[in-house]
C-alpha cells in the first residue's frame, strides 16, 4: 500500500530472506549476486474465496435442523422466511469457483504472456501462442483442461509470490488434473478432441516450467512422458483432421515440442512424413515457421540412423550407413540455407543487453525465436557432418560461421530474460540454450571466452531460473556448473 509508513519497498525474495535490498528493477543486485531468483516487487494480495466453503457449512447446518424437525434459528417458518432451492445452491457454488479461478487466471496471463497482453497474429503464426484461444474458447467446455489450466496458474501464482500454500495448493490441483486425464481417455469423444490434446500440452508445459525434483533428470522424464501421450493423441487422428480450425493452430504449434522430444530420444518422428507434412496445410499457407520445422524435424531420422551405424558390426555395411548419413546431413543443410533465403526475417542480438527497449515488439519476439532455432539447427547438423567426415579425411563445405551462429545464440538469451518477456520464454529459449550450452562445452575454454561469460550470466539470472533447471535436466553430458 503506497505512503504506508514501515512498509518495506524491498523485493519479495529478500524480505524472505531478511537481506537488505539494493531496491533496483526489475531484478534487486543482491539477489543477482547471491545467484538466487528475484522475487520482484510486485505483491499483490492473494484473497482465497471461502464462499463454497461458508455456504457449505449453513448448509449442512439447515440440512441438520430440518432432519430433526428443529430450525436452526428457532423460528419454525424460518425455512419459508430465507427460502434456499437447489438450484440456489448450484448457482452460488458455480459463481465462487468462477472467481477463484478467474482471479488466478487472470495473474497467470499477466506471468506467462509478453508484455502481459495478448500475443498478436505476428506472433503466433510464427512463434507459437496460437493454442491461447482455443484454451480460452475450449477451458469451460472439458473438466481436464480447466483443471489443468487452474492448477498451472495457482502453482504459478505461488511460485511468484514465494507462497509455498499455494505452490502446493497447485501441485495438488495438478494431481487431480492427471487423475481426471485417465477418465477423459475412456471416452474415445473426448480423448480425439482438441480440448483433451490442449490439457496433455499444459501438462507438458507444466512439467517443464515447474517439475523441478531433488533428481534433476526426473524432470525430463516427466515431460518425455507427456509428450509422449501428445504425440499418441496426434498420431490416433487423421491428418485430415488438423486443417482448419483451432486444431490447425494446435497441431503446427505442437509440431516444435513434439520434434524436440524426438530429438531427445533420438528417434524418428512420424510428422516427417510426407501426408503429415502437406495435408494440414490444404487450405492455409505456411508459415516460415512451418517451413523451418519441416527441416528440423528431419534430423530425428538422422540421429536414429546415427545410433544404428555406430552399433553396426559390418564394416563395409557400416561404412555405407556413413555415407547415407552423410548426404541426409547435407540435404538437411541445404534445405537450411534455402529457409535462410527465403523466409529468415531481419533479425539481429541486441549489441547491448543494457539497452533493451521497455517492452518486447512483436518483430523481435518472433525474429529472436525464429533465428534462434535456426542457427541452433545449424550448429547441430554441420556438428554431426564434421563429426562424420573429419575422422576419415572427408572434406565438406561450409557456408557458416557456427561460432558467430552460437554467439548470436547467446546474444539473444538477455532479450529472452528481458522482463517484460514473461514465462512466454520457456517455450522458445530452452532448445538453443541447450546447443550454445553444448557447443562451448565442445570447443573448450580457449574459444567464445565473452560468450561464456555471456551464457553463464543469462542462465543465473532470475529470469532464466526455470529454462535453467530444465536445461540441467535435459543436458546430461553439459553441466552448467562448469560456466560459474
Amino acid at each position: 500500500m503506497v505512503g504506508v509508513p514501515g512498509r518495506s519497498k524491498a523485493c519479495v525474495t529478500c524480505l524472505k530472506r531478511k537481506k537488505r535490498c539494493d531496491l533496483e528493477k526489475p531484478f534487486c543486485g543482491t539477489c543477482r549476486k547471491a545467484r538466487v531468483e528475484c522475487g520482484g516487487y510486485h505483491r499483490p494480495r492473494i484473497f482465497i474465496n471461502n464462499t463454497m466453503e461458508d455456504h457449505n457449512k449453513q448448509l449442512t447446518k439447515k440440512e441438520r435442523g430440518t432432519a430433526t424437525g428443529t430450525s436452526t434459528s428457532g423460528d419454525a417458518d424460518s425455512s419459508r422466511s430465507n427460502p434456499s432451492s437447489g438450484s440456489d445452491v448450484a448457482l452460488l457454488m458455480s459463481l465462487a469457483r468462477t472467481a477463484y479461478q478467474t482471479k488466478y487466471l487472470d495473474l497467470w496471463w499477466q506471468l506467462y504472456l509478453p508484455n502481459g497482453q495478448r500475443l498478436s497474429k505476428v506472433v503466433t503464426s510464427n512463434a507459437m501462442g496460437g493454442w491461447l484461444d482455443a484454451v480460452h474458447e475450449m477451458n469451460f467446455r472439458e473438466p481436464v483442461l480447466e483443471k489443468a489450466l487452474v492448477a498451472m496458474s495457482v502453482t504459478a501464482v505461488g511460485k511468484q509470490e514465494g507462497d509455498p500454500v499455494l505452490k502446493e495448493e497447485g501441485r495438488r490441483l495438478y494431481g487431480k488434473a492427471l487423475q481426471s486425464m485417465t477418465g477423459a481417455m475412456r471416452d474415445p469423444k473426448r480423448a480425439t478432441s482438441d480440448s483433451v490434446l490442449t490439457a496433455v500440452r499444459l501438462f507438458s508445459f507444466y512439467e517443464s516450467l515447474f517439475g523441478q525434483s531433488e533428481d534433476a533428470a526426473e524432470q525430463a522424464r516427466s515431460w518425455q512422458v507427456h509428450n509422449a501421450g501428445d504425440l499418441a493423441l496426434v498420431a490416433s487422428r487423421s491428418p485430415y483432421s488438423f486443417i482448419s480450425g483451432y486444431s490447425h493452430q494446435l497441431f503446427c504449434d505442437g509440431r516444435t515440442h513434439l520434434t524436440m522430444s524426438s530429438l531427445r530420444r533420438r528417434k524418428r518422428l512420424f510428422l516427417m512424413d510426407p501426408e503429415w507434412k502437406t495435408i494440414p496445410w490444404l487450405k492455409r499457407a505456411k508459415t516460415p515457421r512451418d517451413h523451418l520445422i519441416d527441416v528440423v524435424m528431419d534430423m530425428t531420422a538422422l540421429f536414429e540412423d546415427t545410433d544404428k551405424m555406430k552399433t553396426c558390426l559390418d564394416p563395409l555395411k557400416k561404412e555405407f550407413l556413413r555415407q547415407q548419413l552423410i548426404d541426409g546431413f547435407l540435404t538437411l543443410k541445404h534445405g537450411l540455407l534455402t529457409w535462410q533465403t527465403l523466409h529468415a526475417p531481419d533479425y539481429h542480438p541486441p549489441t547491448n543487453p543494457d539497452n533493451l527497449p521497455d517492452q518486447v515488439s512483436p518483430e523481435d519476439l518472433t525474429g529472436a525465436n525464429l533465428m534462434t532455432l535456426f542457427w541452433a539447427t545449424a550448429i547441430v547438423a554441420c556438428s554431426n557432418l564434421d563429426a562424420l567426415c573429419r575422422p576419415h579425411g572427408a572434406e565438406y563445405h561450409i557456408e557458416w560461421d557456427l561460432d558467430e551462429f552460437c554467439g548470436n545464440i547467446v546474444r539473444t538469451l538477455p532479450f529472452f530474460c528481458h522482463p517484460s518477456m514473461g514465462l512466454f520464454r520457456q517455450h522458445i529459449a530452452v532448445y538453443p540454450t541447450t546447443v550454445a550450452l553444448r557447443y562451448i562445452c565442445a570447443v573448450g575454454a580457449s574459444r567464445l571466452v565473452d560468450e561464456r561469460r555471456i551464457l553463464a550470466d543469462s542462465l543465473y539470472s532470475p529470469a532464466l531460473a526455470g529454462v535453467r533447471h530444465f536445461v540441467v535436466s535435459m543436458n546430461d553430458s553439459s553441466p552448467v556448473d562448469f560456466l560459474k
